[in-house]
């Protein structure tokens, strides 16, 4: 039995990975969860991890472990790596990667494992620009699965290793459309539903006002959106400074 650990949130691109997973009888999947406490999403996401494990575990062979959850705050206390850290905040300022890459590393190192995080090449171009720049992307060699990508040192650049070197990256070569194509081909594109991806849900639903609801209307997603959430997409100066004044005075 191999064991898969596998970053996840319960958004588009994990959920896919994981039903790719769920399809291998030999495999057994860890999940691991990352609570991020800024974000107001975590029950909806909580939410659908829950539901998917369930719909998928009734259908495809793979052996699925309780999800594993990590505070940030206990990750960045707890896990310290000055070498990791200095790595990620010279990519952030120069590639603009998101903040989860650092914990994500320092998790991987504390407990010496190596995770798969499901990157995707039009989702996270930032970060396949500091990997080409500061690292090289390679298959893995002699892997039990598939299409798995390692990042590697690129001559004396190591900064990229020390960021991504313990993530595995198995579908950085495809896009969300490709992801949805695979899904509907092999008939689980409703399980693919139950994802939830928006940071600041309104009334339970997408807000149309985050980074996440951008890149759904952006990535050929915008089906996913309600039909508020794409107004306020529309018009999301407006209500971003709305949302801004709110917060500002305390309203939610």
């Amino acid at each position: 039995m191999n064991k898969v650990t596998l970053l996840w949130s319960g958004g588009w691109d994990g959920t896919f990975r994981f039903l790719e997973l769920m399809q291998h009888e030999d495999i057994e999947i860890q999940p691991i969860y990352v609570i991020d406490p800024g974000r107001e999403s975590t029950p909806y996401e909580k939410k659908a991890m829950k539901k998917i494990i369930f719909e998928a575990s009734k259908r495809f062979p793979a052996k699925v472990r309780d999800i594993q959850f990590y505070e940030r705050d206990w990750i960045l206390q707890n896990c310290k790596n000055e070498k990791i850290s200095n790595a990620f905040r010279y990519l952030r300022k120069n590639y603009s990667i998101g903040t989860q890459y650092e914990w994500f590393a320092l998790l991987c190192d504390k407990l010496n494992i190596k995770m798969e995080s499901a990157v995707v090449h039009q989702y996270h171009g930032k970060v396949e620009d500091a990997i080409h720049a500061e690292g090289k992307l390679e298959l893995i060699e002699n892997d039990f699965l598939p299409e798995r990508y390692c990042v590697k040192k690129a001559g004396e650049k190591n900064t990229a290793f020390l960021v991504f070197g313990d993530l595995i990256l198995p579908v950085i070569k495809l896009s969300k459309e490709d992801e949805e194509k695979i899904a509907r081909q092999n008939g689980w594109l409703d399980i693919m539903k139950y994802t939830w991806f928006c940071h600041t849900p309104i009334h339970g639903k997408p807000c149309g006002l985050c980074s996440p609801c951008d890149d759904a209307m952006n990535t050929g997603m915008e089906w996913r959106m309600p039909r508020c959430a794409q107004f306020r997409y529309k018009n999301r100066k407006f209500f971003r400074l709305i949302r801004a004044i709110k917060r500002k005075i305390g309203i939610r």
